[in-house]
C-alpha cells in the first residue's frame, strides 16, 4: 500500500510546482516554495474537512505561500527568461516560437497576483470557477468577472507590446 503523503506529493508537486514558477519566474524559489506548501498541507491534513477538492485546498495553500513569501521579500522577483513551461505556454501549438513564449511570459509578469491566479488556475490548470473562487476567497460571479477582466487585460497589453496576438 502507498504513502498516502507520497501519493498526494507524486500527484499535484508538478501543477503546484508550474503554479509557483508562473507566479515567482524563478525555478529555485517555485521549488523552494512548492516544498513548503506541501510541509504545510502535511502538518494540517488532518484538518482537512472535505469542502473542497483536495487540489483546491492544495492551490490554497500554495498561493497562500506564495503570497507570504511575496510580502516578506516585497522586492521584484527575479525574472528567469531561459526557463519557460511548454507545459501552458506551448498548448496545444507546437510551432510557437520560443520569442512568442517568452512574450506571453513577460506579460503574465506584469498582470496582478490575482490577475495572474485566475489565468493560471483556469486555462492551465482547468479548475472550475467554484474551485477558483475557494482558493481566491472570492464568489464564483467575481471569479468570472476577474478571468473576463484579466484576459482582456492580457490582450491589451500583449497587443500593446508585440504588436497582435
Amino acid at each position: 500500500m502507498a504513502d498516502p503523503f507520497s501519493q498526494l506529493y507524486e500527484t499535484y508537486k508538478k501543477d503546484i510546482f508550474s503554479y509557483l514558477l508562473k507566479n515567482t519566474r524563478n525555478p529555485h524559489i517555485a521549488e523552494e516554495l512548492t516544498h513548503d506548501t506541501f510541509t504545510k498541507a502535511f502538518k494540517s491534513l488532518k484538518k482537512f474537512r472535505g469542502e473542497s477538492s483536495l487540489k483546491s485546498w492544495l492551490f490554497t495553500i500554495a498561493r497562500n505561500t506564495y503570497l507570504s513569501y511575496y510580502k516578506k521579500n516585497s522586492t521584484r522577483f527575479e525574472l528567469s527568461h531561459e526557463l519557460i513551461d511548454e507545459q501552458w505556454m506551448g498548448k496545444g501549438d507546437d510551432y510557437k516560437s520560443l520569442e512568442e513564449q517568452d512574450s506571453i511570459s513577460a506579460i503574465l509578469s506584469k498582470l496582478s497576483e490575482k490577475e495572474r491566479t485566475f489565468l493560471l488556475l483556469r486555462d492551465q490548470q482547468g479548475m472550475s470557477y467554484r474551485e477558483i473562487a475557494k482558493i481566491t476567497d472570492d464568489t464564483e460571479g467575481a471569479v468570472k468577472v476577474g478571468i473576463y477582466r484579466a484576459r482582456k487585460k492580457f490582450r491589451e497589453k500583449y497587443n500593446k507590446e508585440f504588436g497582435g496576438v
